[in-house]
This record gives structure tokens, C-alpha cells and sequence, in this order.
């Protein structure tokens, strides 16, 4: 019976250290209370008509892509180098899943800040639907490439929130860097 009142006092312990880091931790690490999603389960309607939003997304190339049509059946698919420097030419969006002080360092010119680790990703991906984005159209999505999983787990994440055509540029920002292709540094804009 002692074991058990320790065991339960370990479980109360742990908790409430956990409610202390998360209200010390900054905005970018704290993640979200239970009850603090009051439209989880909705989607926004597309807008009829462009907003002024929509200028923060590269412009949509004059023809749909039909090299990469949409694939509601899985959340990714993967890209090359090649495929990614073609699609970054017909304006297609790219999306970093690196944290934002990475992002910061260094990111694909043109490439918005989707850090997957960071508590503004859901708002984030919202925003895409605010700015009118088709949830078929390509969205090439990368983070630090190898081993790396950033851009998988926000491909996932857009995935379910029903965008199709999530594409994981395999290689990501080392790659698209080994090939001399545009960077920029700065902070999210």
C-alpha cells in the first residue's frame, strides 16, 4: 500500500512540475491548455474573392501543376533536389519545418516559417486556409534533411487538416545549399 501512495504522489509531483514549466516556458515552446481550441473541429470557408493575406504566399504558378496532383490517401510525397528547385521556379510555396531561431539562420528564399516544434503551427496552418491556399495545390515542405522528421511530422500535421498534396523535399535546406540555389536569413515575416 506504500508503494502505491508513492507511486501516486510521483504521478501528482510530476504533473504539477509540468504545469510550472509549461506557465515559465516562452511563447514559442508553451503548448496549448486543454479547452483553448474552440474550433478544432471546423474549417474556415475559403474566401470568394482574394484577401490581402493572400500576398503572403508566392503567386500560384499560371497553370496548375500537373506533375504532383493532390494524394488524399497519404500525407507526403517525397521530392528531389531537382523537382524542388523546379517547383521553387514555378512559385509553388515552401513551407520550413525547422524551429523558427534555425528558420532565422538560414531558409530557402521565399519559404515561410512552419516551425512544427512550436506552439504556433496549428495557427499557422490556419492562416493558409485565412489566405484562401487550395488544399490540392502542391506545398513543398523541407526542414534540416538525413534524419530528420520535422518535415514529415508537418506534412502529417497538414495532412490533417486536409491539405492533399503535402511534397517532402527529401533532401532539404543542406541539399537545396550544396546546389547554390537562393537563401535568405532573417526572421519569419
Amino acid at each position: 500500500m506504500v508503494r502505491l501512495g508513492q507511486a501516486a504522489l510521483l504521478v501528482v509531483a510530476a504533473a504539477v512540475c509540468a504545469v510550472l514549466s509549461n506557465l515559465a516556458a516562452g511563447p514559442s515552446r508553451r503548448l496549448a491548455w486543454i479547452g483553448e481550441y474552440p474550433a478544432a473541429l471546423t474549417v474556415p470557408e475559403a474566401p470568394l474573392g482574394p484577401t490581402p493575406a493572400a500576398a503572403a504566399l508566392p503567386a500560384a504558378p499560371s497553370a496548375p501543376v500537373k506533375d504532383y496532383p493532390a494524394h488524399p490517401d497519404r500525407p507526403w510525397i517525397t521530392i528531389t533536389g531537382e523537382e524542388a528547385a523546379d517547383l521553387h521556379s514555378r512559385g509553388i510555396p515552401f513551407l520550413d519545418a525547422r524551429r523558427t531561431s534555425v528558420y532565422t539562420e538560414g531558409h530557402i528564399a521565399g519559404a515561410r516559417s512552419f516551425p512544427i516544434w512550436e506552439s504556433s503551427v496549428d495557427d499557422d496552418i490556419k492562416g493558409l486556409f485565412e489566405e484562401g491556399a487550395d488544399v490540392n495545390a502542391p506545398l513543398v515542405v523541407y526542414c534540416s534533411g538525413g534524419d530528420c522528421e520535422d518535415s514529415h511530422m508537418l506534412a502529417e500535421r497538414l495532412h490533417r487538416f486536409g491539405f492533399n498534396n503535402a511534397l517532402v523535399y527529401a533532401g532539404g535546406f543542406p541539399d537545396w545549399e550544396k546546389r547554390g540555389l537562393a537563401v535568405e536569413k532573417g526572421p519569419p515575416r
